[in-house]
This record gives structure tokens, sequence and C-alpha cells, in this order.
């Protein structure tokens, strides 16, 4: 189902709603409900919920359900097919929104009720393009592991401009916790091409050179779960070529666009080969694929 409005039940009127709320959805069924309870029980309600389900094979559908003609829910969309990468449903969703701010909601993360009211504090500064709050990770049961600290914050400043060198670091460890203007986005945008970088594509091609300003006034949870992405060490030797080959794409993309320097590209290239060499085993490094991943790195250095 696509709503094109949103009505006010009271007035019946159409709304334009302040806030857009992506929901992408893959086989979360098990934290779905804490998802979108924190979504749809926030203090600050002027906002659309654009849900994106794609083709679950869990009960994730039987959750949804109930959501389908909530008053807020603006689109409710159901993939016949997985198409095997969460940042194409971003995109889907990034052109469905109409608010003024946009918050990526992933479906195995939660939030305090109070998300939305103290981000929007924060775009009061009108400078001010990406809000980011506090962000605890915890594990599948939603207990406490620690305060993951977003690198763009790592001397707890309050504001920062995001700047070419932090591309070395991907900036904001987790798109549940930020809000940010929908005139922000690029629209030659590229970062869907990406299956295991995009979010630090999207990053750099829809921030760089803006103010990002940090909130402690609201806290995200992020699950870390055993099938993470994260967990790096134990992918295979075909994934970690791939996440070396994405990496090298998108530096060369940079580098041509002139956002960086030749000193910056040659150590984002390094800084990610030795990522997978260091987390490759010597089994691994005698394969095929680890020496043409070797002989693409150095064959790439300016």
């Amino acid at each position: 189902m696509d709503k094109e409005k949103i009505i006010d039940p009271k007035t019946k009127a159409t709304l334009t709603p302040k806030v857009s709320v992506i929901l992408p959805n893959y086989n979360h069924a098990n934290y779905l409900q804490d998802r979108l309870d924190s979504i749809f029980n926030q203090t600050f309600q002027d906002f659309e919920v654009i849900i994106l389900d794609d083709a679950s094979t869990d009960n994730s559908l039987d959750v949804l359900e109930p959501y389908r003609n909530h008053p807020r829910t603006s689109h409710f969309i159901i993939n016949e097919t997985n198409t095997g990468s969460p940042f194409k449903q971003w995109k889907k969703g990034l052109e469905m929104a109409r608010g003024e701010f946009v918050w990526i909601a992933e479906s195995d993360d939660y939030c305090d009720l109070n998300f939305l009211e103290a981000h929007l504090n924060n775009f009061k500064d009108p400078k001010m393009t990406v809000s980011v709050s506090k962000t605890i990770a915890v594990d599948s049961s939603g207990s406490y592991i620690k305060e993951a600290k977003h690198h763009l914050f790592a001397d707890n400043t309050l504001c920062k401009k995001l700047e070419s060198i932090d591309i070395l670091k991907i900036p904001i460890l987790n798109v549940s916790s930020i809000c940010f203007k929908r005139e922000a986005l690029n629209k030659n945008s590229f970062f869907h091409n990406y299956n295991i970088i995009g979010d630090r594509v999207f990053y750099q091609e829809n921030f760089l050179n803006r103010f990002i300003v940090r909130t402690i006034e609201t806290q995200s949870y992020f699950r870390r779960l055993d099938n993470s992405v994260s967990n790096f060490d134990q992918k295979s030797i075909n994934y970690k070529s791939m996440f070396f080959k994405e990496n090298l794409e998108f530096i060369n993309r940079e580098f041509k666009m002139k956002h960086i320097d030749k000193d910056l590209y040659n150590k984002y290239l390094t800084k990610f080969y030795k990522k997978v060499r260091n987390r490759t085993s010597r089994r691994e490094k005698i394969s095929l694929d680890y020496a043409l991943l070797y002989f693409n790195y150095k064959f790439a250095l300016k």
C-alpha cells in the first residue's frame, strides 16, 4: 500500500509532516515491536512513517500489519523480492519522504521517546544540517554493552563541520541515531550502489562541509548482532574482497571529484587494505581472491 497523503484524524485535513521517518526492515521480527513503539510513541508527533519491508522471510509482516492503516503511516510497501542491500531501501524511502527533516530508523534499533523532540531543538540553529544523539550499543536482548562514540565527536565537542579528513573514519556509527535536513540530500547520490559501505558513502556525499551537532538529551540504542556486518573477522575472503573493492571505487571517485588529495587518498586506501590483511587468516592469504586484492591495492596507490 502506498498512501499519498496523511489525513489528520480530527480535522480530516491533509498534513505535510515535519519529519519523515523511514523504517526499512528485513527479517527483524524479534526487534520490530520495540522499534515501532519507539517511533509511534514519540513526544513529538508531527511525522509520517514510511514502512519498507524487503521481502522478509520471518514473521515481520505479522508485526507490521497493524500499522498499515495507522494515520501516521504514509507508505506501506512490501517488496516481492529481496534487494540484497539496505541502502536501496534507504534510497526508496528518501525519494518518498516529504518532511523537512528525515530519520532513517533501522528496524533492529530503538530509541528514547523524546528522540525527535531533542533533535528538532538542535535545528533551531539554521546552520545545522545533522543532529546526532548519544548512542548505546546493546545486545540482542537489549542489554547494555557500552556507549558507542561517534568518531566525529571523539573529543566530546558539541558541534563539528564534516571535513575531507573525516573520510578516514566513518563519522557517524549508526544512521538510526541521526536526524537531518532533507534539503541536504544530493540528487545525484550513488550510495545505494554499494552493498557494504553505503552508509559511509551516504554521509560523505550528503554531509561533507555541513555542520553536525550532537545532543545528549536523548539516546539511540543499536543492537550488535552475531550476523552484523561489523563482525568483520568472521567474514569470508569473498566478502573482504568486495569490501576492499567498494572502498577502492569510493575513494577513486572522491579523488576524481577533488574532495581529497593524493596523500589522503593513499592513507585511506592503505587503512582499508590493512584492515583486510590484519583480519585475514594465513590460509585465506594464499587464495586467488586475496592475491587479486593485494595487486589491486598496490597498483591503485598514487
